[in-house]
């Protein structure tokens, strides 16, 4: 149940997993939780705390202190994740919060075996600001563009996500330029208006051209390769993307065959939990011996710099084969 005082709800967790965590959708959630307790009065009415600055005594004190200007106020505690010290001042506040305020926490990851994000998380509005994906992601852009009145049939609406994939702030971006452009006597537009209107300009992701080579999709690669580079795509960061993509699959086969769990795997290889189960059908169907192949092809580990001067991240003269002296 939420803390409430009287009809009003006290407290809100915004939260996500760290990995997943969208900050776009967390500020959304934010600016409708204080539109709808303090409108726009912000000066007085709003007091911000960051995480990583305070302790738990600290967000209960601000929580608990009165303004002497306005009758309700909000503390958003930022960075909630970060916060340190005792939990017990934040329980009893929680218990009993205080009339007149709104306490909002933002966290990427709370921790959940503390005592002070397991009562938070008991007695709190919990708002998921979790990375959409798949038919979330689908059904998010449908939503934002019948709230600007674009008529989007399904297959344009798959045009738009696949251009803009899982950036929610290019995508409002795109869809505001599509309204924009549906405005000029278009009913319903289709997908090759969405792809005149949204162009290329920010190009291919490289994680399409990463998720072919690991799942051996060769036809697939060199499209994207040939697109990319019309569009000015540098040629060594698309090697080194491929140099990337081929090492990754060596060490989910090496970490598989120590018997680590998929979580492992992701943690010591940095890859997002929502990729693993793809990479790892992906790494299936490698052989070592296709591995070394790959890499022996894509070239050494570092390749010559044009300058002839030292690298900091390899020998002298050289960088990574993404171009860059830091892949």
């Amino acid at each position: 149940m939420a803390a409430r005082r009287g009809d009003r709800t006290t407290v809100f967790a915004i939260v996500g997993r760290e990995a997943a965590f969208d900050s776009f959708l967390a500020e959304e959630a934010l600016e409708r939780i204080l539109a709808d307790s303090i409108g726009d009065n912000r000066q007085e009415a709003l007091e911000v705390l960051r995480g990583e600055e305070v302790s738990w005594a600290r967000v209960a004190d601000a929580a608990r202190s009165p303004s002497l200007f306005v009758t309700l106020k909000a503390v958003v505690v930022r960075a909630a994740d970060a916060v340190k010290g005792g939990d017990e001042e934040i329980v009893r506040f929680l218990e009993a919060p205080t009339a007149g305020t709104v306490l909002i926490l933002l966290a990427a990851k709370p921790d959940r075996r503390r005592k002070a994000w397991q009562r938070i998380l008991a007695v709190a509005e919990v708002v998921q600001a979790e990375a959409l994906k798949g038919r979330a992601l689908v059904a998010y852009a449908r939503d934002q563009a019948r709230r600007r009145e674009i008529a989007l049939p399904a297959d344009a609406l798959d045009e738009l996500v696949e251009h803009v994939g899982q950036d929610l702030r290019r995508l409002i971006g795109e869809l505001d330029k599509l309204a924009a452009f549906s405005r000029e006597g278009r009913r319903e537009l289709t997908p090759d208006d969405v792809a005149a209107v949204v162009g290329r300009g920010l190009g291919r992701p490289l994680y399409r051209l990463s998720d072919a080579i690991s799942g051996r999709e060769a036809a697939r690669a060199l499209e994207l390769i040939d697109e990319m580079l019309e569009e000015g795509e540098q040629g060594p960061y698309l090697v080194g993307v491929l140099y990337r993509a081929v090492r990754q699959i060596r060490g989910i086969r090496a970490l598989q065959a120590k018997r680590l769990r998929h979580d492992e795997i992701a943690s010591r290889l940095r890859i997002l939990p929502f990729k693993m189960a793809d990479l790892s059908a992906a790494a299936a169907r490698w052989a070592d011996a296709d591995v070394r192949s790959a890499l022996g092809a894509l070239g050494p580990d570092c390749v010559p710099r044009p300058d002839g001067a030292a690298g900091r991240w390899g020998p002298a003269g050289c960088v990574r084969p993404c171009g860059r002296e830091a892949c």
